[in-house]
């Protein structure tokens, strides 16, 4: 993969590229490359907020003080041809985090201006071949420069890459050598991590014990939680739901079940000419199990299960929000294979087409992955009201199926009843044992609540009973029920709304697998 980006941007020097712009903070393998790609012997100065200009490999200041960027910039612009070499003046300068200068709110203008012309000049006199490098750790650049710029992506290290690294560690540190099976869950626990990332883990896990097997895969884990967490984008969800704690929805449950029979023998599934498992958008009732089967469709297909939030996409510098979305997408895919659950997708995607011109654009690029990607990544996105989602966003193609979650009805609240008191059972084995054949009866008393309704009644009789000093029994649950307003009540509007346009839209009812809406 090195010997690909090195030969792309060396692609982009000799069509004359003025700028190359390479968004990655693991400054050390960036300048490994730019070097690699100039070439042997090729002259390279840096620019950077601490230092000013610099040596580009020492990191050795020119001059005897601190060049501000847009002196350092104007001066190149004025270099005069008797300045330059005797034929060609081919140079390499690498600006590093010079994104501040960008932000959206105090642009530095005459730094954007300059870079602009040097671009210019680059593209249109033949002895100033200077090819400029940006090297930030995120952000976009502004659009009066963007025209002139290449982006070089550094994606994740590959499965051979892996390979290569963990080899590496092995035989550096002179450690035993591990079965194929270590090495495949190795391999596989570290996906998603760039190069960086991956070698800090295993340095962790070689310090532990000596040595790297399958053992290490938790603390490797932990170190990807981590990672995942700092770069706020997405979160990695240790879920321990399965499909067998969800209590009713029959025929999303046996959906999902189908799914991850393909999803895991994806290789065979592929080669017979199955289709890409593209994901599902599960719209209905708040609390009524659309999370929970997010979380369960993890354990079901034995996968991880990233979480991403549309919220924290949005940036405060230009373009900062789609490069984002861009990066949650990259680490999902690099994660691959895993589940990515997009939850309440409505408060992202509801109105766009308006004045909001950065989430148009983000939903646009949402929507070509989603329609082109050929990756093992599969989309759970849940919304409560999908009423006002654009309407490209629900076409066949996008996802593979549009389930609707109702309130649950009197069998499938007794289902719900059965998975949280069958939770009570090591505790109180002869109360449940007995409760567990009412539960048809507070299925019938608790028309109108939801699976949250459910658990909280459960909850809150446990609770009275331990401060009453009493056993869980029938006329306890029976009394919460009575005492507990449902959501049905709470929400009547809003519920009777979304009821409205389940039975006015075509959804697959996550029930009984039949389709929804007026004949």
């Amino acid at each position: 993969m090195r010997n690909t980006i090195v030969n792309d941007i060396i692609r982009l020097i000799d069509v004359n590229t003025p700028i190359i712009c390479i968004n990655d903070y693991d400054f050390a393998r960036v300048d490994d490359i730019i070097a690699e790609a100039a070439g042997k012997g090729s002259k390279i100065t840096e620019w950077n907020p601490s230092i000013g200009a610099c040596r580009f490999n020492t990191k050795e200041r020119i001059g005897v003080s601190e060049v501000s960027l847009e002196n350092f910039l104007i001066e190149l612009l004025q270099k005069e041809d008797s300045e330059l070499n005797p034929v060609i003046f081919k140079d390499y300068y690498v600006l590093r985090e010079i994104q501040s200068y960008f932000d959206i709110n105090n642009v530095n203008t005459k730094v954007v201006a300059t870079l602009q012309l040097l671009a210019q000049r680059k593209l249109y006199d033949r002895k100033f071949d200077c090819t400029f490098f940006i090297v930030n750790s995120g952000g976009r650049l502004p659009a009066e420069i963007e025209k002139y710029v290449s982006y070089v992506e550094i994606d994740f290290p590959s499965d051979s890459e892996l390979d290569e690294i963990i080899e590496e560690h092995i035989k550096i540190n002179n450690a035993a050598a591990i079965s194929d099976e270590d090495f495949r869950k190795l391999r596989l626990s570290l996906k998603g991590m760039s190069h960086f990332e991956v070698d800090r883990a295993l340095d962790m896990a070689m310090s532990n014990n000596g040595t790297l097997s399958a053992k290490d895969t938790t603390l490797i884990l932990q170190q990807k939680k981590q990672m995942v967490k700092k770069s706020g984008l997405v979160e990695l969800i240790d879920a321990k739901e399965k499909l067998e704690d969800i209590g009713g929805l029959d025929a999303l449950k046996a959906y999902l079940e189908r799914k991850a029979k393909v999803f895991k023998d994806w290789a065979k599934a592929d080669d017979f000419g199955v289709k890409t498992p593209k994901g599902i958008f599960i719209v209905g009732m708040p609390g009524c199990g659309k999370s929970l089967c997010a979380k369960a469709a993890a354990a079901t297909f034995e996968a991880p299960l990233l979480k991403m939030d549309m919220g924290s996409m949005m940036g405060k510098y230009v373009g900062q929000s789609e490069e984002n979305l861009r990066k949650a997408i990259r680490i999902a895919e690099a994660a691959a294979p895993c589940i990515l659950w997009i939850d309440e997708i409505e408060k992202a995607f509801s109105g766009v087409g308006g004045n909001n011109d950065i989430m148009t654009r983000m939903f646009g690029y949402f929507l070509s992955w989603l329609q082109e990607k050929k990756s093992s990544v599969y989309v759970i996105a849940t919304a409560n009201n999908a009423d006002n989602l654009p309407p490209e966003l629900k076409r066949k193609g996008r996802f593979d199926e549009i389930f609707c979650v109702n309130l649950p009805n009197a069998e499938e609240l007794k289902a719900i009843f059965t998975v949280h008191l069958s939770k009570l059972r090591k505790k109180h084995p002869e109360e449940i044992d007995i409760l567990l054949k009412q539960t048809q009866e507070f299925g019938n008393f608790a028309r109108g609540f939801n699976g949250a309704d459910v658990e909280s009644v459960i909850n809150e009789t446990v609770e009275k009973c331990f401060l009453e000093g009493k056993k869980i029994d029938y006329a306890s649950i029976k009394d919460t029920i009575s005492k507990t307003i449902s959501i049905s009540k709470s929400c009547k509007k809003q519920i009777d709304s979304m009821r409205k346009i389940f039975d006015e839209s075509s959804f697959i009812d996550a029930t009984t697998g039949e389709m929804t809406g007026k004949k």
